[in-house]
């Protein structure tokens, strides 16, 4: 009688055969929980839209599939080191004590370039293991899995365990390339749905500045300070500023000079006003040639701001009508996530919309500043031709009466009515005057220094003389306006009342406005002829919560010193 394998001599299954089912069916069991737990896993990071969820949520599921102990996701950077590292399994207080998380060297530099997993019994025996840091917990089975997106690696996926004996089986393999990919497609969804909502952000900050500019609906808010605002907001910097030529009526090709005119975050009131030449600087070089750039170092300093340190920035030059209006930059801090080229598409959106609505407010200032122009012209010209003719006209009747008159005080009453009434003529010819010569809309305090000095003084006078230094651009228009007149109101008063031989103009622009006029005449700190200006001047420098000091140096002559900080206490 022949007897199945398997079977007893009474057609019952050997023991043996029935214990290798149940394990057969227990395998089974087993696999179909764990490909229910994929699907759920798969479900669940697929759901979520944020990636940092998304990141947390598959090294979970990978951790507690594998009974590992601890796990981690990696994202590479496109400079081949880890932007990002998600860990899990270590307690803070170790995590502290660790440090700084990997950059991408040793072991899991090694995945960078593997689109395969890799497997290892003891972590320590890879080639390109390079140890761990002081406090690390020691790593022993080690389960490497990359994440393929695209078809391109976009990070790795990493368990390991420290127990004696541990090793990761390939069952465990499966799994973990399973959740791998489940994650490429969750991840992929939700860095498209980042791109899509940063798109939204900076498109209404775009719309926001449009409206703000055209609108004039923030005046409190000078207009590249709020692009600077924006800017740092949606690029999560530490800091941002706005470089603008320094002369601004200088074409762009020929400008020579940038000067930081607004400033968000750390330092703001320190880089304001500090000027970078274009030659030879990485801020001078997108200037001139209208490309943005990524990177980290600046071939010329920016006093409180590249002495900060190296540091992930995005340089964008601000263009409007092949013109080169400015330069936005933007720096994150030391540890920052690097800037990438989506970061660098959409400033360069933001930044051609905010060129297009400063040239569109300009214009339009321009505009309105044309028609005032035409209305002032008009004025004038009719005082010109009617009022002042009328006026003539009622003077001569009136010189024509006084022939008549036998009284002579009545006689002199109207000829000194016919006095007032040229006086009259001659008011309203300089309000003509001044109605068909305005003053510029913009002047700076350089160019009104300069014109105050040149109307007090004579050119052929080598005894005066005018010295400048600082950033004359940092001062705001109205502080310029009053320092042209005090400017004006000491030297004038040194010229006509002092008889100097030398008199010297200084004026100097730090974290404040100083004025110096220095004379060696004959002493007019207290000369009555100047007592009313220069008390106006000392009543000016109190009101800005700054300081005025006119004294008489026992040498001979007036020291008229005269300070106020750029922004009203």
């Amino acid at each position: 009688m022949r007897i199945d394998e398997g079977k007893s001599a009474f057609g019952l299954r050997s023991p043996e055969y029935l214990s290798r089912m149940h394990e057969q069916l227990d395998e089974l069991v087993a696999e179909r929980q764990q490909m229910g737990q994929l699907l759920q896993v798969a479900i669940e990071i697929g759901s979520d839209l944020e990636l940092d969820a998304v990141l947390h949520r598959i090294l979970a599921a990978a951790i507690g599939m594998t009974g590992a102990r601890y796990g981690a996701i990696g994202v590479w950077s496109s400079e081949g080191t880890l932007a990002s590292f998600v860990h899990s399994g270590m307690d803070p207080d170790t995590v502290r004590l660790v440090g700084h998380l990997p950059v991408g060297k040793g072991v899991l530099g090694a995945l960078r370039d593997r689109t395969e997993p890799l497997r290892l019994a003891q972590l320590s025996e890879h080639p390109a293991a390079v140890g761990f840091p002081e406090h690390h917990p020691p790593m022993g089975a080690f389960l490497g899995m990359p994440v393929i997106i695209r078809g391109a690696v976009f990070g790795s996926l990493y368990v390991t365990d420290d127990r004696p004996g541990r090793a990761f089986s390939e069952a465990d393999e499966v799994t973990v390339r399973a959740l791998a990919s489940a994650a490429s497609v969750a991840i992929d969804n939700a860095r498209l749905f980042d791109r899509v909502r940063a798109g939204a952000r900076w498109t209404d900050a775009s719309r926001e500045i449009s409206t703000a500019l055209l609108s004039e609906s923030r005046p409190d808010l000078p207009p590249l300070q709020l692009i600077a605002e924006r800017a740092a907001e949606l690029t999560e910097a530490e800091q941002a500023i706005v470089l603008v030529p320094a002369d601004p009526d200088q074409p762009s090709e020929d400008v020579d000079l940038l000067v930081v005119s607004a400033a968000v975050g750390l330092h703001a009131k320190e880089v304001v006003g500090q000027e970078v030449p274009v030659h030879g600087s990485t801020t001078g070089e997108v200037f001139r040639s209208g490309r943005p750039l990524l990177t980290e170092t600046f071939r010329r300093p920016i006093p409180a701001f590249t002495d900060v340190g190296e540091r992930p920035a995005i340089l964008m030059p601000l263009r409007s009508d092949q013109q080169t209006l400015g330069v936005i930059v933007v720096a994150r801090n030391t540890d920052a996530h690097p800037f990438d080229e989506e970061h660098l598409d959409l400033v360069r959106d933001f930044a051609d919309h905010a060129a297009i609505a400063l040239t569109l407010a300009s214009e339009r200032r321009n505009a309105r500043d044309l028609n005032v122009l035409v209305d002032r012209e008009r004025i004038a010209r009719d005082l010109h031709d009617q009022v002042i003719s009328r006026v003539f006209a009622v003077g001569m009747e009136l010189q024509g009466v006084v022939a008549r008159l036998r009284s002579p005080q009545l006689a002199a009453r109207v000829t000194q009515s016919v006095d007032e009434l040229q006086a009259v003529i001659g008011d309203i010819r300089r309000t003509v005057f001044d109605l068909q010569h305005p003053p510029a809309r913009r002047r700076s305090l350089a160019e009104r220094v300069q014109d105050a000095f040149a109307r007090l003084t004579d050119d052929d006078n080598e005894g005066t003389t005018l010295r400048m230094a600082g950033t004359m651009t940092a001062v705001s228009d109205e502080l310029a306006e009053t320092a042209e007149s005090v400017v004006s109101e000491a030297l004038g008063n040194a010229v006509r009342h002092s008889r100097a031989a030398t008199i010297a103009v200084e004026v100097a622009v730090t974290d404040e406005l100083l004025i110096e006029i220095t004379d060696d005449g004959r002493g007019a700190a207290l000369d009555q002829h100047s007592c009313g200006g220069l008390d106006d001047i000392a009543r000016r420098a109190k009101d800005l919560g700054g300081n005025c000091a006119i004294t008489s140096p026992a040498g001979g002559g007036t020291r008229v010193r005269w300070s106020a900080p750029l922004q009203n206490p």
